[in-house]
């Protein structure tokens, strides 16, 4: 177990060797790349260390890309088909490329880093997704070192990359009305209408069917989403806490009944190639709406009408909450109305807060000047 300097390497020239079981026998094996004698002195006893704890010494030279391979494999039994193929393209688009032709034990928090300054400076991924990909790696490498495949996860020691704030999009009550009212008479008038009044996800209101729609209550129950891609339904909703029921005004509700109606007639008219999934918002034959025709619509019918601002459907959903947070609704209510699991959500629309202090402060001063107003009225008459 010698510690040795190889004359012939000028960089990194230092190296241990050790010695380990392989096929009944004692065979030696060499460590390279240290700057200092300290450094590979400390690496052989972190590994002698590991090596007693039962590291698997020929797994730790297994390629990261052959582990991220059994790694998505293994992810099928734990997450929705919708995430699968998320991870599955950030590992084969972006993890792959940079770290795949690593050993696992060869993986050093450099490495991991370097791949965040790429994608960031790059721009190729949104900074969600970069991380997203910091988790994957972070997990999988977790998973390596469970197993005594490595020492230690070298992710443990890189920073969570930051995701920059961006501007939150949202519509005023005057710019929503003038946007339903262009959008009238357009066949999908009524998934703009819930994303608004309910603040509803898009895979949400796709999913949506009537038999999760109670007229009598004025209740909505998310029990099933369609994924992003538009070709299955998911049973549940985005998270645990998303499976919820919503209340809905009346004025909504009325226009659901109508909806209902043109629903059934057109299943009447069309009851040869009418596929019946009882979907609130379908085709003309009752198949699913794909989420991509769905914001080319919305899309086509903000850009044929200057007047109104230009945003993305998803920020339907922030307009909702921002009209909640404007009638000073509860934290608690608006985070169990929108699926969150906790109320920090709120926490995303704090630029909107200035507005609403002085609101209440203004509110405060009329009650506090007036009652000041009248106790002095008092002891004059007095």
């Amino acid at each position: 177990m010698a510690i040795n300097k190889d004359k012939n390497i000028k960089s990194k020239p230092w190296y241990f060797t050790i010695e380990v079981p392989e096929n009944g026998e004692r065979k030696r094996k060499k460590f390279r790349g240290f700057k200092t004698k300290k450094e590979a002195e400390i690496a052989q006893r972190e590994l002698l260390a590991e090596l007693g704890k039962g590291l698997d010494l020929d797994a730790s030279k297994t390629l990261y890309r052959d582990f991220m391979r059994d790694y998505l494999n293994d992810k099928k039994t734990s997450v929705k088909s919708s995430t699968l193929a998320t991870y599955s393209a950030l590992v084969n688009n972006h993890i792959i490329p940079a770290l795949g032709n690593l050993p696992l034990s060869d993986i050093k928090p450099r490495h991991i880093q370097n791949l965040y300054n790429d994608l960031f400076e790059s721009g190729h991924l949104a900074d969600e997704n970069i991380q997203k990909v910091h988790s994957i790696i972070n997990e999988s490498l977790n998973k390596a070192a469970g197993w005594d495949m490595i020492i230690k996860n070298p992710t443990a020691i890189v920073d969570r990359p930051k995701a920059r704030k961006k501007e939150m999009l949202y519509w005023s009550e005057e710019e929503s009305h003038k946007f339903l009212a262009v959008a009238r008479n357009d066949r999908y008038y009524h998934a703009f209408l819930l994303a608004l009044t309910t603040g509803m996800r898009q895979g949400e209101i796709l999913g949506l069917r009537w038999k999760d729609v109670d007229f009598e209550r004025r209740t909505i129950s998310i029990v099933q989403i369609l994924s992003h891609n538009g070709k299955e339904f998911q049973t549940g909703a985005k998270t645990d806490s998303g499976s919820r029921s919503i209340g809905v005004d009346r004025s909504t509700i009325a226009e659901l009944r109508g909806l209902q109606k043109r629903c059934r007639e057109e299943k009447i008219n069309d009851k040869r190639i009418y596929q019946d999934n009882d979907l609130v918002i379908c085709t003309t034959v009752g198949t699913p709406l794909s989420p991509r025709n769905l914001n080319r619509s919305f899309s086509r019918l903000i850009e044929n009408n200057v007047d109104i601002k230009k945003i993305r459907f998803h920020d339907l959903r922030h307009t909702h909450v921002v009209m909640l947070l404007k009638a000073r609704e509860n934290n608690k209510r608006i985070a169990d109305r929108m699926g969150w699991s906790s109320v920090k959500m709120i926490d995303r629309y704090a630029h909107i807060m200035p507005d609403m202090q002085q609101e209440t402060a203004d509110l405060f001063g009329a009650v506090f000047y007036k009652s000041g107003a009248e106790t002095g009225a008092a002891k004059e008459v007095n």
